[in-house]
């Protein structure tokens, strides 16, 4: 997905289908054999606000050893 957005292509995960797993299989030529578990729509973005998010650092996200504890060296 990143990579996708990287290229000006959107894409989003969705599980919302599966409410009608059999009847997206056969719209989609998905075998009865095969256990959907997501869908991942793709279509290039058409708007003119297509930019990168603004996203925390990942090192304000990531906890060492309990929750709430960024500092993994203590």
């Amino acid at each position: 997905m990143l990579a996708l957005r990287a290229r000006g292509i959107g894409s989003a995960w969705t599980t919302s289908h599966l409410l009608r797993e059999r009847e997206m299989g056969a719209l989609l030529g998905i075998p009865e054999n095969v256990t959907q578990v997501a869908l991942l729509p793709v279509a290039y973005f058409t708007g003119v606000d297509f930019r990168p998010a603004e996203r925390v650092p990942a090192r304000e996200r990531t906890y060492w050893n309990e929750w709430g504890r960024t500092d993994r060296s203590a």
